[in-house]
C-alpha cells in the first residue's frame, strides 16, 4: 500500500475517533452506542419556553441523544420527559414531553412545547427518552451534512499535502 493510502486511512480513522470522542464529550457521559441514537431536530415543536424539567427546551437544529427503550422501560417515564415514538403522519419519530400517563390503559399523552396538540399512544409504542440535548452539535452536524463532499475534498488534499511535505523533508539535501 502507497503512503498516500496510508494517510488516508490514518486520517480515517483519526477523524472516527475523535467523532466518537467528541459525542461523548459534548454529552458529558460515555454513550451507549448500542442503546442510543442521535438525531437532529428540524421543527420548532420543542422550542418553546424554558421549564424546570431535566430536558428543558429543545431548540431547532439541535443534537439530541435518545436512550432507546424496550419492554419496562415505559414504566420508569415521568410527567416531564421528552419520549417518542413512530408518527405515521410526520413519516418519522416524534419527541414529545409526556403531559399525562395513563396506567391503567398503558398510555402517556405528549404535547411540544410550541404546539396545542396533543398525542396518545400505548407505553409499547414508545420508542425512546430524550436524555440530553445540544444545539451546537447539531449546528455542528448540519454544516457537515451540507457541505461533506467539500470537507471530504479537503481532507484528501490535506492527506496528500501531508505526504509530500514528508517526501520533501525526507529528500531534503541541505
Amino acid at each position: 500500500m502507497d503512503r498516500a493510502k496510508t494517510c488516508l486511512i490514518a486520517a480515517v480513522i483519526i477523524m472516527a475517533a475523535v467523532a466518537v470522542t467528541g459525542s461523548a464529550m459534548v454529552f458529558n457521559k460515555s454513550p451507549n452506542l448500542l442503546n442510543a441514537g442521535f438525531y437532529v431536530v428540524l421543527t420548532d415543536s420543542m422550542d418553546g419556553e424554558p421549564t424546570e424539567y431535566e430536558i428543558s427546551t429543545i431548540p431547532v437544529n439541535s443534537l439530541i441523544a435518545v436512550h432507546k427503550m424496550h419492554g419496562d422501560d415505559a414504566q420508569d417515564i415521568e410527567i416531564g420527559d421528552v419520549i417518542g415514538h413512530y408518527s405515521s403522519l410526520m413519516g418519522g419519530n416524534v419527541y414529545h414531553r409526556v403531559v399525562a400517563i395513563d396506567t391503567v390503559d398503558q398510555t402517556f399523552v405528549t404535547q411540544g412545547d410550541n404546539t396545542h396538540a396533543t398525542e396518545t399512544f400505548s407505553f409499547s409504542e414508545a420508542n425512546g427518552k430524550v436524555v440530553n440535548v445540544n444545539h451546537t452539535a447539531g449546528e455542528v452536524v448540519i454544516f457537515v451534512k451540507a457541505h461533506l463532499l467539500i470537507i471530504v475534498f479537503i481532507m484528501f488534499m490535506l492527506a496528500i499535502m501531508a505526504e509530500a511535505f514528508s517526501y520533501l523533508l525526507r529528500n531534503w539535501k541541505g
